[in-house]
């Protein structure tokens, strides 16, 4: 679906905050039943969730959110933000929600993102081809690595996980061939093919221990894949997927980042 330039425009790591705080796994959007969440919806912005515009994947009450999310502008869904962040205060005013669940550092992060939305701005984009990472209010956000990335971000917007991370598993393969004509990385890192991979031969123990850790983390890629590529698709969870992926982005970055000349 092609996004117009007045449909919401929100960030993974933006995403996963709303995620998070309205419990959107498995399916479900805090305590909503599927009649409560056609009505808080229809009553608040006059907007049929259940219309088919919104019908996402399962169909699912998170999926029609998502959907929601995708399709809206930004001033529509940083309202639904802010009246859902109401719904989750006016419960834990009458005791039905515990406040350790909501903590108000996510509430927060909540509501700044609804303010970005408001306003036009366009949050900045973060630096790609390394793995920079930053760390804030129990969240960890990390660059992945772009070649990686690029190949498999439509993959994890339409939320098909087993296979953004089969294609990852995949892309890191055909680097190592790229590399040094082996697919395989119990073929790829033999000590001829050093000089290829990490631009020298190891000069002490040292180096020879993290070229050999380099080795087995693409071995286990390898195999994983193999599991993978023998098995049929199955719903593979966001949260397994994602250290899958960073997995292979490290992977990636590894066997990348060094010169003919053996310099970083």
């Amino acid at each position: 679906m092609k996004m117009e330039n007045n449909m919401t425009k929100l960030k993974a790591i933006e995403k996963e905050v709303l995620e998070k705080l309205f419990n959107m796994r498995g399916g479900y959007v805090l305590d909503f039943t599927n009649r409560t969440f056609e009505e808080f919806f229809e009553d608040e912005f006059g907007v049929d969730i259940y219309d088919e515009k919104y019908n996402y994947g399962s169909g699912s009450k998170a999926n029609r959110l998502r959907m929601l999310w995708r399709v809206e502008s930004n001033d529509v869904v940083a309202k639904s933000i802010i009246k859902l962040i109401e719904y989750i205060r006016t419960k834990i005013n009458l005791g039905d929600f515990n406040p350790v669940d909501y903590p108000e550092e996510l509430i927060k992060e909540a509501l700044k993102i609804a303010n970005r939305l408001l306003s036009g701005q366009v949050p900045e984009e973060p630096k790609v081809g390394s793995l920079n990472a930053s760390f804030k209010n129990g969240q960890i956000a990390i660059v992945l690595n772009n070649t990686v990335f690029s190949h498999i971000k439509p993959l994890l917007e339409d939320e098909h996980y087993f296979n953004a991370v089969e294609e990852a598993f995949k892309i890191v393969r055909n680097k190592l061939k790229q590399i040094t004509g082996e697919e395989r990385a119990t073929d790829a890192f033999r000590e001829q093919n050093y000089i290829k991979l990490f631009g020298k031969v190891p000069k002490n123990d040292s180096e020879r221990d993290f070229f050999e850790g380099v080795k087995f983390l693409h071995m286990a890629i390898q195999f994983f894949r193999n599991e993978k590529a023998h098995t049929p698709s199955y719903h593979l969870d966001k949260n397994r997927a994602i250290h899958y992926i960073v997995l292979t982005s490290l992977a990636y970055e590894l066997i990348d980042r060094w010169s003919e000349n053996g310099e970083e």
